[in-house]
């Protein structure tokens, strides 16, 4: 059996299309977290069709690899809101809340964002793929 007969068209487009939309969001001047929050959508969308296509099977992650998981994306999203809100529109209970300024907070945004990329990185390495059996 064809594995173009198992590609979900739907998808896809939208993995493509949400590639596209990205850079063309930036150059038009909308803010870069949306921008990047489509571009990565678009790359996520395509990674999991792929997966789908070719038949790969994941073991089931230990619950350690889960809490990385949760904690990456959680401390991902605090960067997110670190990196595209000014200080003074931070949500109150955030360090660096001031609401005089309108300066934005990059060092706790950049330090959020990379203990969020290693726990994610860490969770995702440690995912192994088995081999379905025919």
């Amino acid at each position: 059996m064809s594995h173009l007969r198992e590609l979900d068209g739907f998808q896809l487009l939208s993995g493509v299309l949400a590639v596209i939309a990205g850079p063309i969001m930036l150059a038009n001047g909308s803010p870069a977290g949306w921008a990047f929050l489509v571009i990565a959508a678009g790359v996520l969308v395509l990674l999991a069709q792929w997966a789908l296509v070719t038949g790969v099977a994941f073991e089931q992650p230990d619950a350690i690899h889960v809490v990385l998981c949760v904690l990456g994306m959680l401390f991902i999203g605090i960067a997110v809101i670190y990196l595209t809100r000014a200080a003074n529109d931070l949500p109150a209970f955030f360090p660096g809340y001031d609401a005089d300024s309108g300066s934005f907070r990059i060092i706790p945004g950049v330090l959020s964002l990379s203990v969020g990329a290693v726990a994610v990185g860490r969770a995702v390495a440690g995912v192994r793929t088995s081999r379905p059996e025919h």
